[in-house]
C-alpha cells in the first residue's frame, strides 16, 4: 500500500500544477528517487493518466480527467465527444469513432453509427494495433519522434490483410504523408472490406492525444464525398482539440495538394495507394 500511495502522490502533485514537469521536477517535489518515480510514470503513461509531451515533460493524461468526470456521477465519453460524434455520423452517414492511446494501440472510447457486421473493430474499449488502422497513424503521425521511431522498431508488424504495412519504413512514409496533410488513410489494411479516415485531436503543444475516425464501407465512394468527409473528421477533431485548449474551435480546411489529392483519390478508387513523396523538413 505504500507504493501506492507514493504513486498517487505522484499524480496528485502533476494534477496539482496544471503544467508539464520534468522527471526531476517530480521527483524533487515528492522526495523520491528519480528511477521509482520514473516507473511510477510508465505506469501511468500506459493507462492513459499521464502522457509526455515533445520535450519529455509529463502531465495529467485525458484518462484522468474521466476519473475526475466519474467522481461527479458522470458516465460516458463526454458531452462533447458524443455530440460530436453524432454529428459527424450525420453529416456523413457513416459510422463515427473516437479512440485514445493505451499500451501501444488505440482503444475505442465512443462509436456513433450501426457497426453490424464489422469484423468486432468498432466495440467500445476494444484495442486495435496503431500500425494498420486510420485511428493510430492519425494518432503516431502527430507525436514526438523519438517515440514514433520506437515504435516502428517494433516492426516487422503482423499482417492483418494482403495490404497491411508491416515495414518500419513503410510506416514511417505513410506518417509523413499524414502529418503533413493532417488526416491518415486506412485502406483495407486492418480488414479487406473496410476504409477509414482519421483525424489527431491535438493538445496545448500540438501533440496528439487521441483520434476521430469515420469507418468508409467497401464500396468505393466518389472523390467529392471523400473530401466532405475528411473535411467534417478534420472539423470534428479540431473542436475536440479547442475543447482541450479551452478556445474557441476553428474548423481548418484540409489542404488538398497533391499528396492529399493522392490519398483521397486512392480511397475513392478503391485501387491501392501510391507513396507520396515525405513532406520537406519532417
Amino acid at each position: 500500500m505504500k507504493s501506492l500511495s507514493r504513486a498517487l502522490m505522484v499524480l496528485a502533485e502533476l494534477s496539482r500544477r496544471g503544467h508539464p514537469l520534468t522527471l526531476n521536477d517530480i521527483a524533487g517535489a515528492v522526495d523520491l528517487h528519480k528511477s521509482t518515480v520514473h516507473r511510477m510514470l510508465a505506469t501511468f503513461v500506459e493507462h492513459g493518466l499521464v502522457r509526455r509531451d515533445e520535450a519529455n515533460r509529463y502531465v495529467v493524461g485525458l484518462d484522468a480527467f474521466d476519473l475526475a468526470r466519474a467522481a461527479r456521477g458522470e458516465t460516458g465519453p463526454g458531452e462533447l465527444v458524443q455530440s460530436v460524434l453524432e454529428t459527424l455520423c450525420r453529416s456523413t452517414g457513416l459510422t463515427a469513432s473516437y479512440a485514445r492511446p493505451r499500451s501501444g494501440a488505440m482503444t475505442y472510447a465512443a462509436v456513433v453509427g450501426d457497426a453490424t457486421g464489422f469484423p468486432n473493430t468498432e466495440v467500445i474499449g476494444t484495442a486495435v494495433p496503431m500500425y494498420a488502422t486510420a485511428l493510430g497513424k492519425a494518432y503516431l503521425a502527430h507525436r514526438p519522434r523519438v517515440e514514433v521511431e520506437r515504435y516502428a522498431a517494433r516492426a516487422p508488424f503482423r499482417p492483418l490483410t494482403p495490404r497491411t504495412i508491416t515495414d518500419g519504413y513503410g510506416l514511417l512514409r505513410g506518417l509523413t504523408r499524414a502529418r503533413h496533410q493532417g488526416f491518415a488513410v486506412e485502406d483495407r489494411e486492418f480488414a479487406t472490406d473496410l476504409r477509414a479516415v482519421s483525424a489527431p485531436v491535438l493538445d496545448h503543444d500540438g501533440l496528439a492525444v487521441a483520434a476521430l475516425s469515420v469507418t468508409i464501407p467497401a464500396r468505393p465512394p466518389r472523390p467529392g464525398d471523400v473530401r466532405r468527409v475528411v473535411a467534417a473528421v478534420i472539423s470534428g477533431a479540431s473542436q475536440l482539440g479547442a475543447h482541450l485548449l479551452d478556445e474557441a474551435p476553428a474548423a481548418p480546411e484540409p489542404a488538398l495538394d497533391g499528396a492529399c489529392a493522392q490519398a483521397i483519390a486512392g480511397v475513392a478508387s478503391g485501387h491501392p495507394l501510391t507513396a507520396a513523396a515525405p513532406a520537406r523538413g519532417a
